[in-house]
């Protein structure tokens, strides 16, 4: 395979991955109840399944738990943020960055539980979901293989020139 088509198919891969992940994220809205990372992914799914974006944000937006763990998440964001600039962050179990990272947590878990609450649903298409999670891995691992190709061919080419020192 030749870098030009190598670099078309990497393209097209990524425009491919670009339109998965932004498509749905326009679709929620701009109404803060967006949701990153494998939330994005759970959302994608959601819709293969037959859920529907307010069935989605309505379950998000009625769940207390995930709103006390949110605003506990950004009060000991702010306090971690504050003391490692400052270079005075306490150690141990009871320091700002302990906390954050439980803070961080406890809100990914009740994510995941919200999420999981929602797949359970009567009426809800899992077999579709679950082939398109097979689909989105293929493509994951047909992604990094052509990154792969592309990048242990370049490093045996010399047609790439290294930059002009800056003055």
């Amino acid at each position: 395979m030749n870098k030009r088509t190598l670099v078309t198919a990497i393209s097209g891969l990524s425009a491919l991955a670009l339109a998965a992940t932004c498509v749905p994220a326009l679709a929620m809205g701009s109404d803060g109840s967006r949701h990153h990372g494998d939330d994005m992914k759970f959302f994608l799914l959601a819709h293969a399944a037959g859920i529907s974006g307010e069935t989605i944000r309505t379950a998000f937006n009625s769940d207390a738990p995930l709103k006390t763990d949110f605003e506990a998440l950004k009060t000991a964001k702010k306090a971690v943020d504050t003391c490692i600039v400052a270079g005075n962050c306490t150690a141990g179990s009871n320091g700002q960055i302990a906390t954050y990272a439980a803070a961080q947590s406890a809100l990914a878990q009740e994510k995941l539980t919200v999420w999981q609450n929602i797949f359970a649903t009567k009426g809800v298409n899992n077999t579709a979901a679950a082939s398109l999670q097979t689909q989105l891995a293929a493509l994951d691992a047909q992604k990094h293989q052509l990154l792969h190709q592309a990048l242990s061919s370049a490093k045996n080419t010399d047609s790439v020139t290294p930059p002009a020192p800056q003055q």
